[in-house]
């Protein structure tokens, strides 16, 4: 099987990790993908076994599968350097410099990954993870999760789960020790922890919170660093190169959604990815929650595997809606893996840490 392929296949099929592996290892394994090292699998400690440290983590995924047919053409988007998506992505920046902060930067995400394929049609996982990130390194930071069940992946799926009769449970086969585990449609319990270290932009070989407190905040100095960053871990990622413009487009994004960094670092951010060659922009798109939003597109051609990643904004406030990963087989078009991520709340808050209540 073509390796690239595979790593995709291997990175988004393990079951859902814990949210604090989830967390230390999303961006570790999105760097995984644009390297052609002989280890290419990222693996971590859960419950006591070794799983595939998965796109839960991209998962960049939704509350909902999403029922409209995913559209990753590029032809009906606005080259970034025309006015709607460079103007655009300044005015964010713009409002992300204007901010207040608060004591935690609070995400609510809804997490779908799949397709998992059970007896004759497919499924997908949800979850929602909530972080709280504390700005001050002294503080704790606290993450809350629940697994949200199973359920069709696709709206023909969903025809299909229906003919079979509508079970709520699947027996799957796995590399566990038993050998296969259950798939329920229920949800399960919440769950409120604090984190044990807060090690943000791990593809990027990690920054704690002092560090990140740290952070340029010129656009040119944050792609500097970033890019350095990058090439120490994929050598074949270098500034200007699809791989490498792949790459700082992940790291810009993660720094925008799961990272406690000050309103100049985060202005910053949406300005170096208004700068990269290829970003496009589509209006009055439609999120996984039915938000009208704006998705700035970056889409990076491999030999093997197309790859669209994109960030969903909402067109007024700039808060972002959604992000999301998807990837097709080159030769075929076929779809082998796609994933997103729904914030159904993202900003800063002095809120109190709580667990999920979301069913």
């Amino acid at each position: 099987m073509n390796e690239d392929l595979q790593l995709v296949r291997e990175l988004l099929e393990a079951p859902l990790p814990t949210p604090q592996v989830t967390f230390q290892a999303r961006n570790r394994l999105t760097t995984a993908m644009e390297r052609r090292s002989k280890r290419r699998t990222i693996r971590a400690a859960v419950a006591g076994g070794i799983v595939t440290v998965t796109a839960a983590v991209l998962a960049f995924a939704v509350g909902q599968p999403d029922t409209t047919p995913r559209n990753t053409q590029v032809e009906a988007v606005t080259p970034a350097k025309q006015p709607g998506a460079h103007d655009f992505l300044l005015a964010a920046a713009t409002t992300a410099g204007a901010e207040k902060t608060g004591r935690y930067w609070h995400t609510e995400t809804v997490v779908l990954r799949g397709p998992v394929r059970v007896q004759g049609y497919d499924l997908a996982s949800r979850a929602v993870i909530e972080y709280w990130l504390a700005k001050d390194p002294q503080d704790a930071s606290w993450v809350g999760q629940r697994d949200l069940g199973y359920r069709p992946f696709s709206p023909d799926d969903t025809a299909k789960w229906a003919a079979a009769g509508k079970p709520t449970t699947w027996t799957v086969t796995t590399d566990n020790a038993a050998g296969h585990r259950t798939l329920r449609a229920a949800p399960g319990s919440a769950t409120l922890e604090t984190m044990s270290a807060s090690m943000f932009l791990q593809s990027l070989g990690g920054f704690d919170a002092i560090e990140v407190n740290a952070l340029p905040t010129s656009p040119a100095q944050l792609r500097k660093l970033f890019q350095d960053r990058i090439v120490e871990r994929a050598t074949a990622a270098l500034p200007g190169t699809a791989a490498g413009d792949a790459n700082l487009f992940r790291a810009m994004t993660d720094l925008l959604v799961q990272v406690p960094a000050v309103p100049a670092v985060r202005a910053a951010a949406f300005e170096v990815i208004a700068d990269l060659p290829g970003i496009t922009i589509q209006e009055h798109v439609k999120d996984a929650e039915g938000r009208d939003g704006v998705r700035i597109t970056l889409l990076q051609n491999g030999s093997s595997v197309s790859q669209v990643n994109s960030i969903v904004l909402d067109s007024a406030t700039h808060r972002v809606f959604a992000r999301g990963y998807d990837a097709k087989a080159a030769d075929s078009g076929d779809a082998v893996k796609s994933g997103n991520e729904t914030f159904l709340t993202i900003g800063w808050t002095d809120a109190k840490p709580s667990a999920p209540t979301r069913s």
